[in-house]
């Protein structure tokens, strides 16, 4: 990360700049001197002029005050970007009473964030016992094919990265089929998607896989890190977010200690100022904007859409794998406010694509409701089976109550609009097989089923029209696994939305206590 001149430095260059005769002089109203002389006033005016910003520099590091300068949470060099006083709001609370969230709306949404914390409160507990069910906690993904994109390094072995399997005796029979060789049909190959598709799908009745329970393998730190994690989501980016993802830099991995730059250098967690009135700074410090690097404004906006739905899910997994981080002291898992920030503080876009992908998936949700509320989840587990029946609706009641979230009729119009669509599904496609590449299983799988999870959601709203989740049915083609993502999905949005407001609450009670220690140690009157 570049280094910066300190506030001080850049006081002094301030007032040396200001102050200075040399840079007050207008040469076209100075009286008229030889060449050489004049050469010789200026060289002296500048000497004087370093000379005393070095001065000013030197005696305000310690003490900024002494010559009445500002510190830098005080004095700035520039206001806070949009995305950076976000963030500041996220972790702040307003004037020591009510937290502060997030204002506006939601960008390329018709959702502002109030809203949509509103309506994951709403949804969180229903969610939370929806996945707990068998239905929804059980699913087949394909955790061994090979990557066809770049050689692995190889696996992770640590006992965190493995993917403990469901034994086939707890699938219900009407989920199984034989498994099918698919070399044995030569050249008729069933194929891994269909033109509607914007994914690789594992159909469940046929082919490879590996039965899991979600629920025993839940996404959080593996311990997964280096080169290999982190090549992942730079060939997500670089390669398939059409020119428009920013720069990775040092905290690009998606997943594991992040112990460990892409460069092979250390990188410890940083951690918060006390100081409120020092947040904005301190995030600003980290960003990954400083550098000059932001997201376009001018990209189209299915490109943008694209974008964000990626950065989403990069800032959602590694919210998860903060807010249950283990402690290798306490050996207990427990959330880490400094993987937060320096994952997220660093690239506070992510955070507002967080909640962009709930919105993107919250709509999805709506346009599904008459399909997933006629769904069969028949599992012949009675208590569960009863659970999503009371489950089911009131997710879907919370949903349809939030109204215009999000509008895609908007997007892929005009006479390119078929092609940019296709092109979108075959990047999206891509992000699959990327997926193949990542060499912890547990990552493997929660990469892969909530890849299939937002395919599923632009499936719905971009593959068919409004009227086709009316009737019968007839023309819809999802599979069990494509429902069982969407919501699992779903869900995992909300816990980082839920994961945000525990990290603003930690981050208050260090500003508190600090608080607390500096009136302790006043004197008595």
């Amino acid at each position: 990360m570049p280094k910066k001149r300190s506030s001080a430095a850049r006081s002094a260059a301030r007032t040396a700049h200001v102050t200075s005769p040399a840079l007050a002089l207008d040469t076209d109203q100075q009286p008229d001197v030889g060449p050489a002389k004049r050469q010789w006033l200026w060289t002296t005016l500048r000497v004087a002029a370093l000379a005393a910003a070095a001065a000013t520099a030197y005696i305000a590091r310690d003490s900024p005050h002494v010559l009445g300068l500002s510190s830098r949470s005080e004095d700035p060099p520039k206001s806070p970007s949009q995305n950076i006083g976000f963030m500041a709001q996220v972790l702040q609370k307003s004037q020591g009473q009510n937290i502060c969230k997030p204002e506006g709306f939601v960008s390329d949404t018709y959702s502002d964030f109030d809203s949509v914390e509103a309506l994951n409160h709403r949804v969180a507990r229903p969610l939370d016992k929806l996945v707990h069910t068998k239905f929804f906690r059980t699913l087949k993904v394909d955790l061994y094919k090979p990557c066809q994109l770049w050689r692995t390094e190889g696996s992770c072995f640590q006992r965190d990265c493995i993917v403990q399997p469901l034994d086939a005796s707890n699938v219900p029979a009407a989920w199984c089929a034989e498994t099918v060789d698919q070399n044995s049909f030569g050249p008729f190959l069933r194929p891994e998607y269909t033109d509607k598709d914007f994914a690789i799908v594992n159909d469940e009745t046929y082919g490879d896989g590996l039965w899991v329970d979600l629920v025993e393998n839940p996404e959080r730190f593996t311990g997964y890190a280096g080169a290999g994690a982190n090549a992942v989501w730079m060939s997500i980016y670089q390669d398939n977010c059409f020119g428009v993802a920013p720069y990775l830099q040092d905290t690009a991995g998606g997943w594991g200690s992040q112990l460990v730059n892409i460069d092979g250098k250390s990188m410890p967690f940083v951690q918060p100022p006390h100081k409120r009135r020092e947040l904005a700074p301190f995030l600003e410090n980290l960003a990954e904007e400083d550098r000059g690097v932001t997201l376009p404004a001018d990209v189209p906006r299915e490109y943008r859409v694209f974008y964000r739905a990626v950065s989403g899910l990069h800032a959602s997994v590694s919210t998860h794998i903060c807010a249950e981080y283990f402690n290798a002291t306490s050996e207990q898992w427990e959330p880490n406010l400094g993987c937060f920030i320096s994952r997220i503080g660093a690239f506070p876009d992510r955070l507002q694509n967080m909640y962009f992908n709930f919105v993107l998936l919250t709509r999805a949700i709506q346009k599904m409701e008459p399909y997933i509320a006629s769904y069969d989840y028949t599992t012949g587990v009675v208590k569960d089976d009863r659970a999503v029946q009371r489950l089911i609706p009131k997710v879907l009641k919370a949903v349809r109550k939030a109204g215009l979230v999000f509008d895609d009729s908007e997007l892929f119009l005009g006479s390119d609009g078929h092609e940019l669509k296709a092109e979108f599904k075959e990047n999206f496609r891509n992000i699959s097989r990327i997926m193949d590449c990542t060499g912890c299983e547990k990552c493997r799988l929660w990469g892969k089923t909530q890849t299939l999870g937002l395919a599923t959601a632009l499936k719905a709203l971009f593959s068919y029209p409004d009227r086709a989740f009316r009737g019968r049915f007839t023309s819809l083609d999802f599979k069990r696994n494509e429902v069982v993502a969407l919501i699992t999905t779903y869900f995992q949005f909300s816990r980082s939305l839920d994961a945000i407001e525990m990290f603003r609450g930690m981050y208050q009670n260090i500003v508190t206590d600090w608080r607390a220690s500096q009136a302790s140690q006043l004197p008595d009157k």
